[in-house]
Formats: structure tokens, C-alpha cells, sequence
């Protein structure tokens, strides 16, 4: 929202600098983004008269002329066409510095083809103030001689300021300027009217068929205007707030849309089918032309401004192509309306049109302001337009909105804002913010909002005007002090941040997703039906229709748009929360994390390791690298067959006799398209388990000073036979200072060994903390591990 200074100085007198005054305004809650000074008349240019004008001597285009400065009668040698005798214009006198973009322009005395000149009489162009450079700048007669131009034409000052979406009375400089007004302790006053007499208007020249989304229309015609330029001060006010002058009629409505925050439009009446216009909901397929040329397709949910036949206007949006006011319109319809702002919203947003009138009218609008702006609009339009005769207003409302009354306690106002502030000082910003202030006593009053304030509910927003207006600065400064409420280790983000900071650690990049899916990612994960789904009741689309079940339909998706750009080297997680609506399946809401693996095993080296790439058993050591750094006491893998994974590569893990999760490779039918010729592994883990799951003790032993024994074990054993229950059972087998086990093969041809048989051989480390062992006694403890692997396990030692 751009400001005018000068402009708001027609209401408010401002007594201070405009540094002290864009400091109030953002304490004040209306934050000052930045302020612009325009380029001012330079000093010693001055008022000044044509006393004679004479041609000169030697040029067919230039005269010579003796003017008046308000101290002596100079001459000046002009080129103009326009430097009439009588005629008052500006004056750049001997030493009068202009700034251009080339730098630096001093007058001086001079003599132009033999003549001497003392000066330049100016265009407004080379002064700044406007584009005309066709001619000596005519100024007010009534100015007198010597006046210094700066004083005349002050220069402007654009003010930009931020306001936030509560507060629709701050579109305007009346709005702004209330506000100003209580802040600096001043009165605020708008403009008298003096409206011209009326004539009555004729009958049903206005309809509402929908008044649910038109609470107030007010009409009235204009007849016999002159549309043409609008006069030099209306067109620098829209200029000063960036608004580009267009004719009379036109900048008149822009003109109180700032001044006042009332969006208005002004139809041409001679091109309303009937003369009148009627505020309807638009039919089914219905199809309008905006004025920027857009061809809208309407529904029943848009509220339109027609005549008797047609749409002639997006009702607080924009008007139609052959609505508006052109150089050929004499007869005016003048609309000053309130339009439902949430259908005005939802109309802007669904046909993708916005103006500044949709713009104020989403926020809501003044419903007392409509009848003041037409009267406004009117008064002007009459004079600087020419009207000859003006009709009275035609008003079709369905009553005024009841103002809101709030109780408001002044103990409670104090301990809300936090500074002690006295009663009367309480009562007296309400009535300098214009809110009805009655029934005052000891303890409270009872405050009447008007409907300019949209954004006073209830009694904490009478505390926040106290505080804005007395001085957000001036709020004092109180020690904190803090207590001790519980262990950081109970903290329950805490817990979840370790997590992913431990899976960062591991070279895994996080990824954020919606928690709203589409259906096709949703079903991704083949643990689900359509039942299962939880649905939103209201989605913003088909592709955010559901509460997600699981993190792999999102994780598969990043993984595509990262192949289909080429970024193949892969190493992802997420952990967040899933949502499922079979409580027999899952709990309604819970944790998961879900990983992904894919690509170079090493992408950061070079030669042969770059074409090794990611298999099974890197997401597996991932998985046990992780669950050994969160402690936890027991975990395995297990085969399994999933829908979510090629078959042969899925597992399950184990966490304390539970299956929490599956790890494998990404199923065909959900990877076929993907462009990439390398296997793309995935793990989706319930992760709430691993918060209470049981952690194994650590304990500190010394490195043992003396040294390690090593034997092996071969045998032939059914394929059967998993490598992990192997370990298990070494282990459980108490042999006597054995320190580690390590596989060294497993060998399978069916050729040599025969079907269903594979060879496995295992390293074991034997070591006693306190002396060198013996052969005879680790010979002793692997000979009996060979007879407990044959009886027990049903193996052929080799």
C-alpha cells in the first residue's frame, strides 16, 4: 500500500518529520517497508511574470522577454511558444543548480545570439513535475511574483507500507490517517460535500437478486458528463501513490478507492440494456470479457453487476469490456457497493483475477463508507466532469450490520498489555480511534466497535490497541526467570531429532514431504487398501486428497524426479508421521522412517570403485550400523516376501522378537519407468519401537596385552541353513575364550557339491585376557564346537 504525505496531510495535520512519523506507523502495527522522496523544484527557481515579449533580433523562433521576479524586471531570452505577455511561470534564476542525469546544470549569464539572457523561464518537464515539454509551465495567476517554487510544489513523499490482512481500513489515506490522528493527538477531518441538487432517479434502476452476497448497492446516474483529462492535482495524486492517470471519470473512482478504501465503478449507462443494472449470481456458463481483456467462464458461485440481458461487470473484481467509461460517454451509472468478502475471494481466486478493488473487498469492506464515497464520487464527477444533472441515490440494502460491543475490563486490559496505563488513559484511545466508549465505571466500560473495524472481537483486542497506541516501545523490560520442569532426555522432539541426526550422520539427506497424498501414492504401499485410507473432507486438490499411510509412495516419488533429471547416486530418508484408518492394521496415527539407497557405492572415488554399485547388504549394514548406535539389545533379519519389493530381496527385521519393518529392492511394477539400469533399495521401519526399545549395557574392557588365536571351520550344509542362525549357534555354544566370529565363504554349484548343499566357512578368534593360550586348549574348544555343529546341526565337516 503506497502513501501520499502531502495527501495525508489533507486530513491530518502532521507536525512532525517523516522519519518521527514512519516510526509511529510501525509501532503502531502499519510497518513502513520504505519511503521515496520525489525530486524536488530546485532552489532558486521562483514565481515569477511576463511583462512584455518582443521578437529578437536575430532568430525567427526566439523572443525576447522582460519579466518580473518579485525584486526587479529582468530579461530573458526564450525559445517557448507560449511566453505570452500576462502569463506567470517559473523562474530558474543566475545560479540556480538542475540535477540531470548527466550531472550537473548551472544557469548562467548569458547571451544568445547577441542578446543577453539573465536566466531561464522553465517547462514542467525541466523541472520535474511533469512530462510536458512543449512549452513554458502556466502557473496560478493569483501566485504572486517571487514566490519560490519549492513552496508551491513542495515535492512528494511516498510512504510503502505493509498492512496485514486484518486490517482492510488501512487501504486508504482516511484509514491511515485515523490512525495518524490518534497517534500524534490530532483531529482527523475529511472533506465537506456539497453535493449539487438531485433529481429523482428513475424506477428499478436498481436490482440485488443475491442479496446474501450483496448486502449494500447503492446507484445513481450521472447525465451530460465531458470525459477527458483530469485536472494537474488529480492526476499527481494517483501519480504519487503509482497509479496511472487515464480520463476524468475514471481517475475520480481510483481516486476515492485511495482516499477512501470504497471500491467503486462507473458504468456507461447508455450501453446498459434497460438502463439499469442488476446484482445477480452468474448462470451456468455464462461468460464475461473483463477490461484487460480476459474471457471468463462463470458459475452460480460468482456474483456479477448485469443489465437487463448480459453480465456487464465481475461484481468487486473488475468490470467487463463494454462496461467502462470511454472519451464517447455522456451518461453515467455510478456504483458504490459491499460485496460478501469471502465469495469475493473464492471468485478472485478460482478465476485467477485480482484487482486493487477484489483486493480490498477479500478483506472486507466499510459498510457505512459506501453511502459517503457515492456522495463523494458524485460532488466530484459533477465538477471536474461537467455533469448537468445528477439523479438521488437508489439504495437497496438488507439493513445494517449490528456494530460489535465488547466488555472490556481495564484490570484486565493492564495485565494483558503489561505496563500499568490508568483507566481514564484507556478510555481515552478507544474515543481517539473513534470506538464508542460507554457505561464507564470503576472497573470497565463497554466498547462499541465500529464497522470500519472488522478486526475487534473480543477483549484482547482492545488490549492490543492500547498497547500500539501507547507505545509498543514503551512496554518495559522484565527479568525472565526460568525453572528447571523436567530432563532434556524426556523431551519428545529431542528424541526424534537424535534420530535423524543419527541417519544424517550415516551420509543420508533428509526429505520433507506433504503429509497429504495423492490416491495412486497412497496405494504405492501394497500393505493398504482403499479402505484403509483416511480422506479429507475438503482437499485443495486430487493430489492432496489423503492422509498419507506410509512415507515410500512420496519417497518413490523423489527418487523419480531425481532420476528423471539424472541425479542417480541416491542416499535418502524421511521419518514422519503416517496415518491409517484400519486400527487393526496400524494405530490411527504412529512414526515411520523410510530409506533409500541407489547408485554408485562410492560415488566421490574414481576408476574401478566408481562402477561398484549399491546392493542389499549396504542398506542392511545401514540398517545394523544404526540399530548398534541406538544400543539396541537384539535384532535380526529375516526372509520375507513383500508387495513392496522384488521377490528374492525382501527381508524383515526383528527388534526384540517384534517385525517393525522390510528392507529390499523396490518392485518392478513401481520402478519400470524410471530411467536408471541400477537397483533401487528401500526400507520402511516402524520407528516408534526403537524409541522404547531394550538397550544393551556398555562396558569398558582393556585392550588385552596379549595375543589372538585363529582356527577355522568348514563344512557342508542345507542352503537352508542361514548364516545368522550359524553365529547364533557358535556363540551360544560356550566355547572358552572365544573373542569374534567371521564368515569367510559361502559357496554354492550345484556341479560340485550337489543340489540344495552349500559350502561355509567361518574364522574364529580366540584370546584370554590374561596369558598366551595354548594350542592344546583352543584345538580343544574347536574340535568341540565340529561335534556340536555335526550332532546339532546336522552339517558335513570338511
Amino acid at each position: 500500500m503506497n502513501l501520499s504525505k502531502s495527501w495525508l496531510e489533507q486530513y491530518v495535520p502532521i507536525h512532525c518529520d517523516v522519519e518521527t512519523l514512519c516510526a509511529k506507523l510501525t509501532m503502531a502495527g502499519i510497518e513502513v517497508e520504505s519511503v521515496e522522496n520525489s525530486p524536488r523544484v530546485p532552489a532558486g527557481v521562483v514565481v515569477a511574470k511576463i511583462m512584455e515579449r518582443k521578437p529578437h533580433p536575430g532568430s525567427d523562433h526566439l523572443s525576447v522577454c522582460q519579466v518580473f521576479d518579485g525584486k526587479a524586471t529582468i530579461q530573458i531570452v526564450c525559445g517557448a511558444p507560449n511566453c505570452d505577455a500576462g502569463k506567470t511561470v517559473p523562474l530558474a534564476a543566475i545560479g540556480t543548480v538542475f540535477k540531470t542525469p548527466e550531472g550537473e546544470f548551472k544557469i548562467k549569464k548569458s547571451k544568445l545570439r547577441g542578446v543577453e539572457s539573465n536566466g531561464m523561464m522553465c517547462s514542467g518537464e525541466e523541472l520535474g513535475l511533469n512530462h510536458d515539454n512543449d512549452g513554458l509551465m502556466i502557473l496560478d495567476d493569483s501566485l504572486a511574483a517571487g514566490t519560490p517554487l519549492d513552496a508551491v510544489f513542495p515535492g512528494e513523499c511516498r510512504i510503502e507500507v505493509e498492512v496485514t490482512p486484518n486490517r482492510p481500513d488501512w487501504l486508504s489515506h482516511w484509514g491511515v490517517a485515523r490512525d495518524v490522528a490518534c497517534l500524534l493527538n490530532v483531529e482527523a477531518k475529511l472533506p465537506e460535500l456539497n453535493v449539487p441538487a438531485t433529481v429523482p432517479a428513475p424506477e428499478n434502476l436498481v436490482m440485488v437478486e443475491a442479496p446474501d452476497l450483496c448486502p449494500r448497492y447503492i446507484g445513481r446516474l450521472i447525465r451530460g458528463v465531458k470525459v477527458g483529462e483530469s485536472p494537474e492535482w488529480l492526476k499527481e495524486r494517483l501519480v504519487s501513490v503509482g497509479l496511472r492517470p487515464i480520463n476524468n471519470v475514471v481517475d475520480i473512482t481510483n481516486f476515492i478507492l485511495m482516499e477512501l478504501g470504497q471500491p467503486m465503478h462507473a458504468f456507461d449507462a447508455d450501453l446498459l440494456t434497460e438502463s439499469r443494472v442488476v446484482a445477480r449470481r452468474a448462470r451456468a456458463g455464462e461468460t464475461i470479457v473483463t477490461l484487460d481483456g480476459s474471457k471468463l467462464e462463470l458459475t452460480p458461485d460468482n456474483l456479477v453487476i448485469a443489465d437487463a440481458e448480459k453480465p456487464m461487470a465481475l461484481a468487486g473484481v473488475m468490470g467487463g469490456e463494454y462496461s467502462g467509461v470511454t472519451e464517447k460517454t455522456v451518461n453515467i451509472l455510478l456504483e458504490s457497493a459491499v460485496f460478501q468478502s469471502s465469495n469475493i475471494r473464492a471468485t478472485s481466486r478460482k478465476l485467477g483475477i485480482s484487482s486493487d478493488s477484489s483486493y480490498r473487498y477479500e478483506r472486507g469492506a466499510d459498510f457505512d463508507m459506501a453511502d459517503y464515497a457515492s456522495d463523494r464520487a458524485a460532488e466530484l464527477i459533477m465538477t471536474l466532469a461537467d455533469g448537468k444533472e445528477l439523479t438521488a441515490k437508489v439504495e437497496v440494502t438488507g439493513g445494517r450490520p449490528a456494530e460489535k460491543v465488547i466488555r472490556c475490563r481495564f484490570d484486565r486490559i493492564r495485565s494483558l498489555i503489561g505496563f500499568d496505563c490508568s483507566n481514564e488513559e484507556i478510555a481515552d484511545i478507544f474515543r481517539r480511534l473513534r470506538l464508542k466508549v460507554e457505561v464507564v465505571t470503576d472497573t470497565e466500560c463497554r466498547v462499541t466497535a465500529p464497522l470500519f473495524r472488522l478486526d475487534l472481537e473480543r477483549e484482547a483486542d482492545l488490549a492490543e490497541e492500547v498497547a500500539r497506541i501507547h507505545g509498543l516501545d514503551k512496554i518495559p523490560l522484565l527479568p525472565v526467570s526460568a525453572k528447571v520442569a523436567d530432563s532434556i532426555r524426556n523431551d519428545a522432539y529431542i528424541k526424534l531429532e537424535t534420530m535423524r541426526n543419527e541417519l544424517i550422520g550415516f551420509g543420508l539427506n533428509e526429505c520433507m514431504h506433504y503429509s497429504m497424498v495423492s490416491e495412486r501414492s497412497a496405494l504405492s504401499d501394497t500393505r493398504f487398501k482403499k479402505s484403509d485410507l483416511i480422506v479429507l473432507d475438503n482437499p485443495l486438490s486430487s493430489e492432496l486428497a489423503l492422509l498419507r499411510p506410509s512415507l515410500y509412495g512420496e519417497m518413490l516419488g523423489s527418487v523419480e524426479r531425481n532420476i528423471a533429471r539424472r541425479n542417480l547416486d541416491l542416499r535418502l530418508f524421511e521419518i514422519g508421521r503416517v496415518f491409517c484408518a484400519n486400527r487393526e492394521l496400524y494405530p490411527e496415527e504412529h512414526l515411520e522412517c523410510c530409506m533409500i539407497l541407489t547408485g554408485c557405492r562410492h560415488p566421490e572415488r574414481y576408476s574401478a570403485e566408481r562402477e561398484e554399485i549399491c546392493d542389499f547388504y549396504d542398506l542392511k549394514g545401514l540398517l545394523e550400523s544404526w540399530l548398534e548406535k541406538r544400543r539396541v539389545r537384539s535384532f535380526n533379519f529375516k526372509p520375507a516376501e513383500d508387495g513392496r519389493f522384488a521377490p528374492g530381496t525382501a527381508a524383515a527385521l526383528e527388534v526384540n522378537g517384534k517385525i517393525i519393518g522390510a528392507l529390499g529392492q523396490v518392485a518392478p511394477a513401481l520402478s519400470r519407468s524410471w530411467r536408471t539400469t541400477m537397483p533401487v533399495w528401500a526400507a520402511v521401519i516402524d520407528a516408534e519401537p526403537l524409541f522404547t526399545a531394550k538397550n544393551r549395557s556398555e562396558q569398558m574392557t582393556a585392550l588385552s596385552q596379549f595375543p589372538a588365536v585363529s582356527r577355522d571351520v568348514a563344512f557342508l550344509a542345507p542352503r537352508e541353513l542361514r548364516h545368522g542362525e550359524v553365529v547364533e549357534f557358535i556363540r551360544r555354544s560356550g566355547l572358552k575364550n572365544l573373542e569374534a566370529v567371521r564368515i569367510l565363504d559361502i559357496f554354492e554349484d550345484e556341479k560340485v557339491l550337489g543340489k540344495g548343499v552349500r559350502s561355509m566357512a567361518y574364522g574364529l578368534v580366540f584370546r584370554n585376557p590374561e596369558r598366551t593360550l595354548k594350542d592344546d586348549e583352543v584345538n580343544g574348544a574347536v574340535e568341540k564346537l565340529r561335534g556340536k555343529l555335526s550332532a546339532e546341526l546336522h552339517v558335513t565337516l570338511r
